[in-house]
């Protein structure tokens, strides 16, 4: 039995008509194919996370579900959306220390697969004050750490860091076994007091029951790494007139 997570049908966002699934962390199922059948006229986006499963799944398996995964951004375009996760970047850049359940059985194939397929993946995605990371942002994080600019586009700048960002951008958490506050890979459940303020966030990384919403700082972010459970989110924006 499937769970929606909330049905969001009140802000009014100009110009959008497709509803969006949000994916949480995939780690080889494939379940998300059932969802998208069952809602075919929507927008879809992947918070990142598409290998180094927790149950059991065969290598064949977990290569076929990513190249279906990108096959399905190939087919759609901009209807779809594949954010990078801490267990993607292992992958596609092998100077990065591997992080937990790592299969070195696949390293080959899915560097190859996510490094003919860069172009395809992204950091961050946002659409006015709706932002979607894998692990979410921090603003304390965002402002003393990363160095971002409130004022301009927050996705833009995650995704096109400056070189003295880069180790904000990638950094491991105190409650994940490093210092500070996580980047937007990385990040913690129990780092994410503060989000980004003045914005809507959407993150996966940190696995709960279902998918639930906090707000704090002028700022609120819905954690959605619940696709284990059978739960995803469904975004409802109707286009209104004013």
């Amino acid at each position: 039995m499937e769970n929606v997570g909330t049905v969001e049908k009140k802000r009014k966002t100009k110009g959008i008509s497709k509803p969006i699934i949000v994916f949480g962390d995939v780690h080889g199922l494939t379940y998300w194919k059932t969802i998208v059948d069952k809602n075919p006229d929507c927008r879809y986006i992947f918070l990142g996370d598409y290998l180094d499963p927790y149950e059991d799944i065969a290598p064949k398996q977990l290569i076929d579900n990513l190249k279906e995964i990108i096959k399905l951004k190939k087919e759609r375009g901009d209807d779809v959306v594949l954010l990078l996760g801490n267990h993607d970047l292992h992958y596609l850049h092998l100077h990065i220390e591997p992080c937990w359940r790592f299969d070195s059985t696949i390293m080959k194939r899915a560097h190859e697969l996510f490094l003919a397929n860069a172009h395809l993946f992204t950091n961050a995605f946002q659409e006015s004050k709706r932002i979607f990371t894998h692990a979410g942002i921090s603003h304390n994080w965002f402002i003393n750490d990363f160095g971002g600019n409130l004022k301009k586009n927050i996705a833009k700048q995650l995704n096109n860091p400056k070189r003295d960002q880069l180790l904000a951008l990638y950094r491991i958490g105190f409650y994940r076994g490093g210092r500070g506050i996580g980047g937007i890979f990385w990040a913690d459940i129990k780092e994410l007091t503060d989000p980004l303020a003045g914005y809507y966030q959407y993150a996966g990384h940190n696995r709960v029951d279902t998918i639930r919403k906090r707000i704090s700082n002028s700022g609120e972010i819905t954690f959605c790494d619940s696709l284990c459970n059978g739960n995803y989110l469904k975004l409802d924006f109707k286009k209104q007139k004013k």
